[in-house]
């Protein structure tokens, strides 16, 4: 049977490799999207979609329907030892949206898959190997052959296609250990997230669509099966919330790693968001880094010489993840602080550094991933274009 012949193939149908497909689909290339789960994933995972990803997604038309379907996130608060702190404030950032987007990953796939209609994702096709030659990548998967011009592993962080192409990824476990549990929200916190950071450990709460809420507990060890009532249990001792393990919709237990890959492509063959980077969830960079990740690296496929271009997707893909892993450890870091002595030092930080002032002013673009350079092709200077392809 003669394999299936596209112009790129993409292993991975997540929100990063859906859109991906879109944009080179807008650009004129035929696309194939193989995805080794035989149905799509329910699971809401990242959440929060940046103003920068909302601009990427206008390009295709879809983030109106994004938008319709998400929740506005205008404002951050802060708990500390004794109240608040102070907040986090997305109202005056220097954009059209100020909000981050509330919406679950599944859902955001959900949409892309729309967009880009039938036949152009194969679910149950698991890429089994690949091998390239000078003129393209032929993949083996579970469903058969796919012969394309090149290749993208957008299939996570346990890429199979990182693993083929031997492409290094170094990195480290934090050593931080959570629990995030959706739950009914019958709290009266309306669309806005809030932080409490105690000495015992800290709670996050985010607001999901469809009056759902998103609760994450720190935990002093891993617990890979989280008996019933665990995270209502801390989140009433630490946060003042009581909630109804009954409300409780899912739990999931998760021990942040971070690595950023040596390179990002092998010859004709490249990788994309987790496949590429991991960081940790603190700020939700990293889905939104994908996301930039996959507007680059459109413009590079679809141009006239891919090749050329794919030295400097990997130098500032990899710069900007860089500066995301940075912020989303540093976040991190901050607000697993445990004991008195730290806890004290960390609400005074917050209070007075973080929440006020010139820097205060600043973090709403910070977090809202204004701040992160070289988002696409066209921003980066041809003469460094050239150094790269040289």
């Amino acid at each position: 049977m003669s394999p299936l012949e596209v112009d790129v193939a993409i292993a991975g149908a997540g929100p990063v490799g859906l859109l991906l497909a879109c944009l080179l689909r807008a650009r004129g290339l035929s696309v194939l999207v193989l995805e080794r789960r035989a149905a799509p994933s329910s699971h809401s995972a990242a959440i929060g979609i940046t103003p920068p990803s909302l601009k990427i997604l206008r390009g295709l038309g879809v983030d109106r329907d994004l938008i319709a379907a998400g929740v506005k996130v205008l404002d951050c608060h802060l708990h500390g030892r004794r109240g608040p702190l102070g907040k986090v404030s997305f109202r005056d950032i220097p954009d059209e949206h100020r909000y981050i987007l509330s919406l679950p990953q599944s859902d955001v796939a959900a949409i892309l898959r729309r967009r880009l209609g039938e036949g152009a994702v194969r679910d149950g096709w698991e890429v089994l190997g690949l091998e390239q030659d000078a003129e393209g990548v032929a993949l083996r998967t579970s469903g058969g052959s796919v012969r394309a011009r090149y290749a993208v592993g957008c299939d996570g962080a346990r890429s199979r296609v990182r693993d083929a192409l031997g492409i290094r990824a170094p990195g480290r476990r934090y050593g931080f250990h959570f629990v995030m549990a959706d739950f009914v929200d019958r709290s009266d916190l309306g669309a806005e997230a809030h932080l409490f950071f105690k000495p015992e450990g800290s709670v996050e709460s985010f607001p999901l669509p469809n009056g759902l809420r998103r609760w994450v507990v720190q935990t002093a060890e891993r617990v890979d099966a989280p008996p019933p009532g665990l995270v209502a249990d801390l989140v009433r001792h630490r946060a003042g919330f009581d909630l109804d393990p009954a409300d409780q919709l899912n739990a999931h237990a998760f021990t942040p790693r971070r690595f950023n890959c040596e390179s990002y492509h092998a010859g004709r063959v490249a990788l994309c968001g987790d496949a590429a980077h991991g960081m940790s969830p603190a700020g939700g960079q990293g889905m939104n880094t994908g996301f930039a990740d996959a507007e680059f690296l459109a413009e590079v496929l679809a141009s006239p010489d891919p090749r050329a271009l794919l030295p400097a997707y990997t130098r500032y893909r990899r710069r900007a993840a860089s500066a995301a892993i940075f912020r989303a450890g540093w976040g991190m870091s901050l607000g697993t602080w445990t004991g008195r002595p730290l806890s004290v030092l960390r609400d005074g930080i917050l209070r007075h550094v973080l929440c006020r002032g010139p820097i205060g002013r600043r973090m709403g673009s910070f977090y809202a991933m204004l701040t992160i350079p070289f988002n696409t092709l066209a921003a980066v200077p041809a003469r460094a274009l050239r150094a790269d392809a040289a």
